[in-house]
């Protein structure tokens, strides 16, 4: 008789070999960064896997002796039912197109897709039309409307360079602050600080993106081959959602990124989405702000907060976010950085 085991891969060593084997056997490269995984088995031989981080459901395999029978649907059942436990109202899926349909028979509707690669399909009462619906109140009229995604983990000069620099090419410019909370900075105060650096700028409204573009820690990537195709699909996903879906709702027509001499992964996001929404969106890439010739970047200021060098900060960030990093939220926040960093 069959049944589901939780299996813990990250206790157990034999486990997580079982696992690994019985991924690679259906293509599927095991991937690191899950909090949940389960199997279905008939006494002791693994039969189906699936596993969850956060309400994300991921590397989600069925014995191919097994394929076409009820095991997917107990499979994705019990992962959905522990996501409801967790307290989460929506449930994603990053997928295979040949698998889609079998979601979206247990209601799963497409959010977006990468032609032949992956389909990313959301379950939810209050999901992406909601969010939509939501856009649509902040819609402002003009010749040229604008976008910027960040994470601004923290907001910088260099950030704030980029909206100011974009504000005076602009009608209206809306800032998407990524709502992911998976950053050293928690959402809310990431968020809060981008509205407080750029309350100068008249033009300018900061929103977030919900949970329809994805950090690369929560992308999955277990059925991409290499670590630069995974780079180029998330950035085609994240393009063909905001041009097909975002975009329209606000009437954007352009697209502001910052450019990037430091990281080759965000240096092909930045060529890929340039691809995927050009000419439908215009692309424009802003020059880095540099600092005693080196670029400001969020990173190098996290560097030096867990250095306990917080004065050589003060130059790299506006006075609103130093101004947070002085206070007692603020040191609680550097205090867990130093903390993980161990």
């Amino acid at each position: 008789m069959e049944s589901i085991r939780r299996i813990y891969i990250k206790q157990r060593p034999d486990a997580y070999k079982e696992w690994e084997a019985f991924l690679h056997a259906a293509n599927i490269r095991p991937e690191g960064n899950v909090d949940y995984t389960c199997g279905i088995y008939e006494g002791d031989v693994l039969l189906a896997t699936g596993s969850l981080y956060k309400n994300i459901i991921k590397c989600v395999a069925i014995h191919d002796d097994y394929q076409g029978g009820n095991y997917f649907n107990q499979l994705i059942s019990h992962l959905m039912e522990e996501i409801a436990d967790r307290g989460y109202p929506q449930f994603y899926v990053y997928t295979k197109p040949e698998y889609s349909q079998s979601f979206k028979y247990l209601g799963f509707q497409v959010i977006g897709h990468v032609d032949n690669v992956l389909v990313f399909l959301e379950r939810a009462v209050s999901g992406f039309d909601t969010y939509l619906e939501e856009l649509k109140k902040h819609k402002k009229t003009g010749d040229v409307n604008a976008a910027i995604v960040m994470n601004a983990n923290p907001f910088t000069k260099g950030h704030q360079y980029l909206v100011e620099t974009a504000s005076k090419m602009a009608d209206n410019l809306y800032v998407f602050v990524v709502a992911e909370d998976v950053s050293d900075f928690p959402e809310n105060v990431r968020r809060r600080l981008v509205e407080e650096g750029c309350r100068d700028f008249p033009n300018v409204e900061v929103l977030s993106t919900g949970n329809y573009m994805v950090s690369s820690q929560t992308f999955p990537s277990y059925f991409i081959k290499e670590s630069e195709d995974v780079t180029r699909v998330q950035a085609s996903l994240d393009a063909s959602v905001f041009k097909e879906r975002i975009a329209p709702v606000l009437g954007i027509n352009h697209r502001f990124l910052g450019e990037e001499p430091l990281s080759v992964a965000t240096e092909i996001y930045n060529e890929s989405l340039k691809s995927t929404l050009e000419p439908d969106i215009k692309v424009v890439i802003i020059p880095r702000k540099e600092h005693a010739q080196e670029v400001i970047s969020a990173s190098r200021v996290r560097r030096l907060l867990t250095e306990g060098n917080i004065e050589a900060v003060k130059d790299l960030v506006p006075s609103t976010t130093f101004d947070f990093l002085r206070s007692d939220e603020g040191h609680k926040v550097i205090e867990s950085m130093k903390t993980r960093r161990k």
